[in-house]
């Protein structure tokens, strides 16, 4: 394929901290699907490789990340949602690497994280209805539809769907 890029998937680690917190400001300003906790733009370099390395001890948390050369391109994380069995999936890609399959990668990567490594039974996303591409990704990586939701982010009412899937 034309398209093809060199991408290393990687764990997340300390050393990743700044270029991470770099890529989720980045991430803000070029999706308005990506949401991220507010804090997280204040978190200091250090606070953040603390952060991923307590994610790193758990079974029920993981944060991947999707490299080109030295750059870091995209992250998938799963978080373990009320100590239960579920975590909770949020992918993004920097918009220069879009189409390239890395959405496909990343997904199919954080679900043998979670059958393999993990201590969930499911994973679960929450999706704009009308954010058709990530619907039809999530759909080709085996996530089928759970609930309608009406979510409020930032005091705008948005229309979406949970999926999940077995792990």
């Amino acid at each position: 394929m034309e398209n093809e890029i060199d991408i290393m998937v990687t764990l997340a680690m300390p050393k990743d901290a700044e270029k991470l917190i770099g890529l989720l400001e980045q991430l803000k300003t070029e999706s308005d699907t990506f949401t991220v906790d507010p804090e997280l733009g204040q978190m200091s370099v250090q606070k953040q490789a603390q952060q991923i390395m307590l994610v790193n001890q758990t079974r029920g948390n993981v944060i991947l990340l999707a490299k080109h050369l030295d750059e870091i391109i995209g992250i998938v994380t799963v978080q373990n949602l009320d100590d239960s069995d579920l975590g909770e999936l949020g992918i993004a890609i920097t918009k220069k690497y879009w189409n390239y399959g890395l959405g496909t990668d990343l997904i199919k990567e954080a679900i043998n994280w979670g059958t393999n490594y993990s201590n969930l039974s499911r994973i679960a996303l929450i999706v704009e209805k009308r954010n058709h591409a990530a619907i039809h990704l999530y759909k080709k990586c085996g996530f089928s539809f759970s609930k309608k939701r009406l979510i409020n982010i930032h005091e705008n009412y948005h229309s979406t769907y949970e999926m999940n899937i077995k792990l």
